[in-house]
């Protein structure tokens, strides 16, 4: 098929011009990555060398789709198309033994639980946890926590011994931080210009340029210095602030790249009218976008079913999300169980409704967790295992070592660890030496205690592969590890050799991906998580003030305008992603005790005890919907009108 085949209007124009740089703001379903893959089809059928083409988008999930769709194109030369996350590219860059070599650093990741081992360490030194967690996120930003910064080295002093300190961590424990793989490739290239650890792209494509932060930006306007530049996105649906990412970003671009040629999509082809009518509605009460022309819906579109339910307690809502999927697919026949997507702002209503499902006959995996690994139980698991591996892994070893302390054990890891460099020894060996008798450092009964478990634990495994070693590492009579172990026993079916078994799955924790929308998998998730998905059938669950949205109020009020500005655009990206069918649906009451762990804002309090029930109040952003949106409905009510 010809790249230009049934192409029209405003796509055909992105698509066919041949300028640089292109810049292109397109709000959720206007068909931007279309565009953008037709534009990529038309060089390819000019005769571009495939290699030359670097296709970048946000996310692994994204990632594949952008490869799936670069492979519908028919055209041979397709496959060798580099279509990744740049993320991945960075790993790819620092993971050649002549980075390797010229950098001093370990490409081995740090896991969440590590990191917090670090944090720990850091903290006495930088003022607290709280602080530390703040400069980390600046320091994998390249220091550049604005878009007018430059990325680079730190500028004032809190910062500059921050940045030696970590470093001289990661280095010591033969690790470096996810967040630091952009920061590091952007420096080595531009430090090593005569290094070619790339290729010479002649043709960079960006999806989702409003995720990038100033770091990524620096990094993808050096791989295209020598080529063309397409950067897509939306100010609208810049949701990761947490790693300073800014929607600035799209915004200023035309600004500071000089002759930018600018597009504009205005046409939603994902939502039916009435639910671009209720995100134009909601996001119009963004103050800090910069759209001045909403979406508008496709002529001729009808309507969507949008249900608006609250539920008298959690339960009810729980129980009748998963009665109205279950008649909903019952209805459909042919419907993929992936075309319904739950989402909710929180894990332990994902996970309830997802149980129900389950327990309904569905088959329904929670993707609600951004991180598998942050319940003890289950970080303790992955400990062992690298640890069985990897014996000499010193971040697995120093995050084992901390585990079951509030504070790590800084003060008596730290006297370990001096005592091990002044030694010249690392610190299983030092351990081992204090266990025998021929090594002795101060206080250090707590660590050995712990040396001795990770012994015995060790000794339990050995043998063990496959399932049968999964299942000895996270148990499946623990809840707290579900989320592990169902990734892992996935993966331990064709990799049961352990080292395998090991680096796939931290692959897995490190860049994940979700099953696709025509799965047998209904997938419940984080509003996060949902960027980029398409679903039939959208059910956003959980929306109580409190939970949707969360602001620290701990934060400077400036900064609670933007968190909150932030989670609305949160919002926005999860109710666009419904092509059929919406459901909004919150709880009016639900145990105290689990609208605190939530952090749900509680109106009263009924009862007392382990019956205490908290009475709470819809998300404020169900206010916004607009005209367009339909009045509330009660349980029964919307049982009724659905027939379910």
């Amino acid at each position: 098929m010809a790249w230009d085949a049934h192409l029209t209007g405003v796509h055909f124009e992105i698509a066919g011009d041949p300028r640089s740089p292109l810049h292109v703001f397109a709000g959720p379903g206007t068909g931007k990555t279309f565009a953008m893959i037709r534009r990529l089809a038309r060089l390819l059928e000019q005769g571009t060398d495939p290699q030359g083409i670097l296709a970048v988008t946000f996310t692994r999930t994204a990632a594949r789709d952008l490869e799936e769709q670069i492979d519908s194109l028919g055209i041979v030369q397709q496959i060798e198309v580099r279509a990744s996350t740049l993320h991945s590219l960075c790993f790819s860059v620092l993971s050649k033994e002549s980075v390797f070599n010229l950098t001093h650093r370990s490409p081995r990741p740090l896991l969440s639980h590590e990191r917090a081992a670090l944090v720990n360490d850091l903290a006495a030194n930088f003022g607290g946890k709280r602080l530390v967690k703040r400069l980390l996120k600046a320091y994998e930003a390249a220091w550049a926590r604005l878009q007018t910064d430059i990325p680079g080295g730190p500028t004032e002093q809190i910062d500059m011994d921050f940045h030696g300190a970590i470093l001289a961590w990661l280095t010591y424990h033969r690790s470096m931080l996810i967040g630091e793989l952009v920061p590091l490739t952007l420096g080595f290239l531009q430090q090593n210009p005569a290094v070619h650890v790339l290729p010479a792209f002649e043709h960079v494509l960006v999806d989702e340029y409003q995720d990038l932060n100033r770091a990524d930006q620096a990094l993808v306007d050096l791989l295209a210095e020598n080529g063309s530049l397409v950067v897509i996105g939306d100010d609208s649906q810049s949701i990761y602030s947490f790693r300073h990412a800014n929607p600035e970003g799209i915004r200023t671009f035309p600004d500071t790249h000089p002759n930018t040629i600018r597009y504009t999509i205005e046409e939603c082809r994902r939502c039916p009218p009435n639910v671009v009518g209720m995100s134009n509605a909601v996001i119009a009460h963004d103050p800090f976008r910069a759209r001045a022309v909403p979406l508008s819906p496709m002529r001729g579109r009808a309507d969507a079913s949008v249900y608006l339910v609250q539920h008298s307690t959690l339960t009810d809502e729980i129980e009748a999300c998963a009665d109205f999927v279950l008649n909903y697919l019952g209805n459909h026949d042919g419907l993929p169980a992936g075309q319904i997507l739950v989402l909710t702002p929180r894990r332990l209503i994902g996970n309830q409704i997802r149980d129900a499902l389950i327990q309904r006959g569905l088959n329904s995996l929670s993707y609600f967790s951004e991180d598998p690994l942050q319940e003890d139980a289950a970080a303790e698991g992955f400990c062992l295992f690298t640890l069985l591996v990897n014996p000499d892994d010193r971040a697995a070893l120093r995050a084992w070592l901390g585990m079951g302390s509030s504070n790590g054990l800084v003060g008596s890891y730290r006297r370990l660890r001096a005592y091990a460099q002044a030694n010249h020894l690392d610190p299983a060996s030092t351990l081992r030496g204090i266990v025998e008798g021929h090594e002795a450092v101060p206080h250090s009964d707590r660590l050995v205690a712990r040396w001795n478990l990770l012994q015995d634990r060790l000794e339990t495994l050995d043998g063990l592969t496959g399932l049968g070693l999964v299942r000895a590492l996270w148990p499946p009579d623990v809840g707290a590890v579900d989320d592990i172990r169902l990734i892992a026993e996935n993966l331990a079916l064709d990799l049961p050799d352990p080292a395998r078994l090991l680096n796939e799955l931290t692959r897995e924790i490190t860049q994940p991906h979700l099953p696709d929308s025509q799965s047998d998998i209904i997938r419940v998730m984080s509003l996060h998580k949902s960027k980029g998905l398409t679903a039939s059938v959208v059910v956003l669950a959980g929306c109580v003030s409190g939970a949707l949205p969360h602001i620290d109020s701990k934060l400077l009020l400036a900064e609670q305008d933007a968190e909150c500005a932030e989670q609305r655009r949160l919002f926005y990206v999860a109710i666009t992603r419904a092509t059929d069918t919406l459901v909004i649906s919150s709880a009016a009451s639900m145990p105290l005790a689990d609208a605190l762990s939530s952090n749900v804002d509680v109106v009263s309090v009924h009862g007392r005890g382990e019956t205490a029930v908290a009475m709470t109040a819809a998300s404020p952003f169900i206010a916004d919907l607009g005209p367009t949106a339909p009045p509330t409905l009660t349980t029964q009510r919307w049982r009724s009108i659905a027939d379910f």
